[in-house]
């Protein structure tokens, strides 16, 4: 497992929501996770998606749901997407509670009336990110998104998400809430806020996700800190703070090892590719 997220690429979103349509070529892409939720609205063709370890066929009709959590990797025969990205902060806290008790995966699906229902949708948001004439106070993004989170969520009539007090939805929220992954925290401190032994949270985070939660909060600093590089012009040792690392060396190791290459690279490479 550690092998293969020195290789994953940590896709970061530079703004509140954003839209966009991709077509995928015939290929196997690499293994990536997010910093935010990803929409995806199966537009045309067929692929697959290798999802936190499990694999299922996608086609026109299918839309799913990524969370900062979920490593992925599309197989495509030639798949066409419309994406909507939205950063956890914008969201209410019973959304992003309500996503993570959901099993893997969170695919489902569409009757053409509702394939039809979520297509529209879609185009409202990118017709209003696009807008730049309204006034800022009638933004209504905000509110379009709450509608197509509550929608997705009730297509589970089928029950197949956990209970709704999940151990594993608890530990998410506890961790992402004002960005408690860069304060020290403790297994002890995530299972009493859950209400179970950290035995039992530990095991379950583990089952659901692939990964220890520990390995979750170096993620999740690791993603907050390209923010900062990205978006502020703080220095390194001051990166390291903000993030919740002990120390610089810690930072650069952990960095390099899921990053691939040092935080200045990855600076560098970032405005190259932006300017292109």
């Amino acid at each position: 497992m550690e092998q293969e997220k020195k290789d994953n690429l940590v896709f970061i979103l530079d703004g509140d929501i954003k839209f966009d349509y991709a077509e995928w070529p015939e290929g196997i892409y690499p293994l990536h996770y997010h910093d935010h939720y990803e929409f995806e609205l199966v537009t045309s063709g067929k692929g697959r998606q290798l999802f936190n370890g499990e694999e299922f066929e996608l086609s026109k009709n299918d839309i799913f749901l990524l969370r900062p959590v979920d490593y992925h990797q599309i197989i495509s025969n030639g798949i066409s997407f419309s994406h909507i990205k939205v950063k956890p902060s914008i969201l209410p806290d019973w959304i992003i509670q309500k996503l993570h008790s959901f099993r893997n995966p969170i695919v489902f699906h569409l009757t053409d009336k509702q394939y039809d229902k979520f297509y529209s949708l879609f185009k409202m948001v990118k017709d209003e990110i696009e807008d730049k004439d309204h006034n800022n106070s009638l933004d209504i993004r905000v509110s379009l998104m709450e509608i197509i989170f509550t929608l997705f969520i009730r297509l589970d009539k089928d029950n197949t998400s956990l209970y709704d007090d999940s151990v594993t939805a608890k530990v998410i929220y506890f961790l992402q809430k004002n960005n408690r992954f860069t304060q020290k925290v403790s297994l002890d401190e995530i299972a009493e806020y859950v209400s179970y032994s950290k035995y039992y949270t530990s095991n379950m985070f583990h089952k659901q996700y692939g990964m220890t939660i520990q390995d979750f909060i170096i993620n999740q600093r690791i993603e907050y800190a390209k923010k900062l590089i990205i978006e502020t012009d703080l220095s390194i040792t001051e990166i390291v703070l903000e993030s919740g690392f002990a120390s610089t060396s810690n930072f650069y190791s952990k960095f390099i090892k899921l990053v691939g290459c040092s935080p200045l690279k990855f600076k560098k490479d970032y405005k190259q590719v932006k300017t292109i």
